[in-house]
Parts: structure tokens; sequence; C-alpha cells
């Protein structure tokens, strides 16, 4: 009840469990599981709604593929968005509160309350006329929880490309739910219908006349680059885009029973027992963060659990289509079994093409619909009366495709 009442205000009783979620430490399910244990809980309550948005957005990434990354439906305005964040959002001196308080918070902590990020997306599209996959891809580098589905597919439904009509906010309702930042005076503060007419015509508000002049300064973004490794993880280290790498691996497989391979979202396995005759492997695809690259303390979180865990650290590049053929001509040879989690992720999710692998189901709390849902309220319909009851689903410990 509590999180239910508070969960829109910026102090409000939210659980910051997705930074853990994202990178598998615990999934939607197993969240549910330990709650239900001092809650009663059921598919009416508002946290057990939110969650399932998150199963709702892997159920569009499913069946939207890559077409996540472009307009779902059409733009709510038809003329030409900017393809650059301007300086003064990317620096957080924008003269709008709500806006450069939000940036700051995301450089420094990596989170961002819901609300918060809904409203940096309405200004950046809406206000300034930015492409919203630009907003997308800046976000998601410094979010600690980043999803691409969820942030990608969130920035569109605040665009209206994902939704039904755009999302605007005024000073008002930040006020309501942020009061310690004053948006008044600033091209927020109007009503709705205005608001509106920004998003769908061509009025770009720009930066405000009393902005400060100095603001945050943002992250470097990074691909991965061997000189992010801790001294000791390098030493752990073997990169397969080199012959003498491969050729390394190839010798300490021929020993094995089995390979456990470890990506980003799936970093619990780290701490997971094994056996004398397996070997935990952290994988890093050079190709994906390539295209979606990272702050350092988003690296860090990742590196860090994978130094732990992680008997070696494996590097490699799906983009070289040459190599990982010869990879898994190499690696079939072998007598080892490969496991990997399942993921969405591109690179990643190509990875048969590197490995002979058997993949790992991903839990989930809710079916997954057999026809594509592309609105939250049929999803959720569907998928609930597919499951019965909360406690069935959370007991019939589903592993659904």
């Amino acid at each position: 009840a509590l999180y239910s009442r508070t969960r829109n205000f910026l102090d409000g009783a939210v659980t910051c469990l997705s930074p853990w979620i994202t990178h598998g430490y615990l999934s939607v399910r197993e969240a549910t599981q330990v709650l239900m244990e001092k809650y009663r809980l059921s598919f009416e309550d508002k946290l057990i709604f939110e969650f399932a948005w998150r199963e709702f957005f892997k159920h569009a990434h499913a069946e939207l593929g890559n077409g996540i990354f472009s307009d779902v439906r059409r733009p709510v305005w038809p003329g030409k968005y900017s393809q650059q964040l301007p300086d003064d959002i990317r620096e957080g001196r924008t003269g709008v509160e709500a806006i450069d308080a939000g940036v700051a918070m995301l450089y420094e902590t990596g989170y961002l309350h819901n609300h918060v990020r809904m409203w940096i997306a309405s200004y950046v599209v809406h206000m300034r006329k930015v492409h919203w996959k630009v907003g997308a891809d800046w976000m998601y580098a410094h979010l600690l929880d980043g999803d691409l589905a969820s942030n990608h597919l969130s920035w569109q439904w605040v665009a209206g490309t994902f939704s039904h009509k755009p999302y605007v906010f005024n000073s008002d309702n930040v006020k309501k739910y942020a009061p310690r930042w004053d948006c008044s005076g600033t091209a927020i503060d109007t009503d709705y219908e205005d608001l509106e007419s920004i998003a769908r015509g061509k009025r770009e508000v720009g930066r405000e006349k009393r902005a400060p002049a100095v603001g945050v300064k943002e992250p470097i973004r990074h691909g991965f680059d061997l000189e992010l490794l801790s001294d000791d993880l390098k030493r752990k280290t073997v990169d397969l885009r080199l012959q003498t790498g491969l050729e390394a691996c190839s010798a300490l497989i021929s020993s094995l029973n089995k390979i456990i391979l470890v990506h980003p979202w799936d970093l619990k396995a780290c701490f997971e027992l094994t056996q004398s005759s397996e070997i935990r492997v952290g994988l890093i695809d050079c190709a994906f963060h390539k295209a979606h690259p990272w702050n350092k303390h988003r690296w860090d979180f990742v590196l860090n659990a994978m130094e732990t865990g992680c008997d070696q650290i494996w590097i490699l590049n799906t983009d070289d289509i040459g190599h990982c053929s010869n990879m898994l001509s190499r690696f079939i040879q072998t007598d080892a079994k490969f496991e990997l989690k399942e993921t969405l992720n591109t690179g990643y999710a190509t990875l048969a093409q590197c490995f002979p692998i058997r993949w790992i189901q991903e839990e989930k709390l809710l079916p997954n619909p057999p026809r594509f849902q592309q609105s939250f309220s049929r999803f959720y319909r569907e998928a609930t009366m597919m499951a019965g009851s909360l406690e069935e689903a959370i007991h019939g410990g589903l592993l659904v495709d």
C-alpha cells in the first residue's frame, strides 16, 4: 500500500532493485517470491503491475528485435527531429531544475526515479525536438539498470511512437512529486494543452534565459577497452580475437567437462558453485559495447562481479563472422559442454555462432502470450489469465518461452 501511494514521489517507497534485476542477480519472479513471504500480494497490486512492465518490454523486444531502435508508430510531429543532444541538456544547464538536477543525479548515481526519466525524455523530445533514440542511447549509457528494451521502448512511449499520444509534464507536476525542484517561470510552466501543442508542432523552446553558465561534466562512455580491467582481471583475461588466445582456450577446454559462460545480464552465476571439472567464464562482446557503450561506473559494476566469481574472462567480437565460425569449429571438436543464460541483447544473443551452446532459459514471472501484444494492458490481461493467480505463477516455477 505504501508503494502504491508514494511511488510517483521522488522520495517515495520504491524498491531500487532495478540494477540487480537488470544484471541478473535476481529475477522478477524471485523478487516477487521474496516479497510474498512478507506481504499478501496479488496481480491487483501496483508493485506486481510495475514488475510486469519489465516482462512486457521483453515480450516486445522478442517480437520487434532491433525494431526497438526504430519508430514503432508514426511520430506525433512530422518534422525532422535533431540527431544531436544539445550541450546544455548533456551538461545539465537547461535552466529547468527538474532536468538539470536529474542529469546531475544520473551521472553521480547511475540511477533515476522513473518519474525523472519520463520528465527528461519528455523535455528532450517534445520541448527540444531531439529524436528519442538520441536521448535513449545517452541515458542508457549512464544507467546502472540500463536495459535496452525497457529504456528505449519507454522513451518511445514518452515520444508517442510506442503509445497513442505524447507524454508531457508541467511545473505543477514537478512541484507535486519533487517539490524541492522549482520550475516556475520556465518553458514547462504552462498548461497541458499548450505543452501538447508544442509536442505536435515545430516550436523548440530552447535553453532558458536564466540558465546557469556551468553545469556538470558527462562521464566518458566506453566501448570495451582492456584498460577498463584491473591488473588482477587482466591476468585472467583471454582475448579470443587473437589466434594465441583461441589456441590457449582450445587447449584448456580439452581437459574440462563444462564451461559455464556468464554474460553481463547473468551476474548471479558468478557466485554459484562449480564442480571440479568445470570453469566459469565471463564473456565480453566488443561488438555489443561498441554499439551500446557504458560509463566506467557501470563497467566497474559488471567487471567487479566477473573478477570475483569467474575463473577467466573471454573477449570476443561477434561482428567478425569468419573468426566466430573458426571458434565454433574448434570448440565443437572438444567434448566440453557450454552453457549460457538466454538473452535478447544483440551480439550476446548470437553467441551460438561462436560456441556449441546449450541455452538456459530465463526465469519469468508471467507466461508469454502466444501473440504479440503491443499494449501493456492487453499483455497483462492475457498473461495473468494464463498464469491463473500470483501464487500459481510463483509456485509453478515458470520457465517459459
